[in-house]
């Protein structure tokens, strides 16, 4: 487990330069911090944006998530977000045991200033410039910001400099303790491999048979779990289409930066989120997909088993969430290996995976060898 602080204040008020200025200190100080920056999040959690309240709402559920997850890792993150809800933020304290909010002050003439001489980057353009305008929904101008209660440090960005605020939310970084990233500070290779299948078909079982191996040959691995993070974005029943792309996305982002890190991971998800393999194909450098293949009456039959606790079920699964029956269910296209596991046992079908593994790391390895 390790830290997260969230940058928060108007957009234009110098959360991303603060944070950049922050997480190069700590680097130069031999620690890696992940900047969650949301400009940037967004190019892969929603590349044709709309802003609105639900869409929001779900992409900051969604970072949230993306912070606890590395943080869970073993990885500190730096979160630079406006989150003008207070309630986004009171939940990621909820979520990540070492926490802080950093409240950037910045008069909202002086933010909209900068923003209107900022040079091009990852931001939206224009932002101010959309305010007052039907249908805008620009934070501090068309809908409210609400300032941290209790902030762990505030930053009035009209009286000090980037580099003086950017020292001051190092400090507070490195009151947690220092924490290196394991696989980073060790240059360890990473790899993600996705089992998908229809539900009910062994996902579960297998990926904890899987990990349990590679725990016993020492190279423990990180699940993700997608079906967290479906429940996670739409906590209040059936995800929308919008909804579901965003968790899609955010898995494979989660994915693309653990293993960016030197980790191994494991995605344990159903494709019915969406053909997150493609896209996961484009973003991870090692990376291979598993299908598993089993006619649907058995699925539903093992569903209905695990959701009546009929029968017993490895420990990461949620037997007392609704059955999925698999509806709508799209299968993997061009997956590096299809197990049948309605033929094969588990004990086979996870060696036949390990050997999928097994080429996984012997790629990882080969990128990461030092040129001659």
């Amino acid at each position: 487990m390790s830290w997260g602080i969230w940058i928060t204040g108007l957009p234009g008020s110098g959360k991303s330069a603060i944070a950049r200025a922050a997480v190069a200190e700590l680097a130069a100080r031999g620690e890696r911090v992940e900047h969650l920056e949301l400009d940037v999040l967004r190019r892969t959690l929603t590349p044709v944006p709309t802003y609105d309240a639900a869409e929001r709402d779900a992409v900051y559920r969604a970072l949230v998530l993306l912070a606890r997850t590395l943080t869970r890792a073993g990885q500190p993150v730096l979160i630079d977000a406006t989150g003008h809800r207070r309630g986004w933020r009171d939940l990621a304290r909820a979520c990540i045991g070492d926490f802080a909010e950093v409240q950037l002050v910045c008069p909202l003439e002086v933010a909209r200033e900068r923003e209107r001489v900022r040079e091009p980057g990852h931001h939206p353009r224009a932002i101010y410039a959309r305010a007052g305008r039907p249908g805008a929904a620009v934070p501090g101008v068309d809908v409210a910001y609400e300032p941290a209660l209790a902030p762990e440090l505030t930053i009035d960005t009209t009286q000090e400099s980037v580099e003086s605020a950017g020292a001051r939310v190092a400090a507070l970084a490195r009151s947690f303790g220092r924490n290196d990233a394991v696989g980073w500070a060790s240059g360890a290779s990473g790899w993600a491999l996705w089992i998908s299948g229809r539900p009910g078909s062994g996902k579960t079982t297998l990926t904890s048979a899987v990990c349990e191996r590679l725990s016993g040959m020492g190279t423990p691995a990180t699940v993700v779990d997608a079906g967290v993070f479906a429940d996670f974005i739409g906590p209040g029943g059936p995800l929308t289409d919008a909804q579901r792309d965003i968790a899609m996305r955010a898995v494979v982002e989660v994915a693309r930066r653990l293993h960016d890190l030197g980790m191994a991971v494991i995605i344990d998800g159903t494709t019915r989120l969406g053909d997150g393999g493609r896209l996961a194909r484009e973003l991870i450098d090692v990376f291979a997909q598993v299908e598993l293949v089993c006619p649907p009456e058995i699925c539903r039959m093992r569903e209905r088993a695990v959701r009546w606790q009929l029968v017993a079920c490895p420990s990461s699964a949620r037997p007392t969430a609704g059955p999925d029956l698999g509806l709508g269910y799209e299968s993997t296209t061009c997956p590096d290996l299809m197990v049948f596991t309605d033929v094969v046992d588990e004990r086979v079908a996870a060696a036949e995976i390990l050997y999928v593994v097994e080429r996984l790391e012997r790629s990882a390895r080969h990128r990461r060898r030092p040129c001659a």
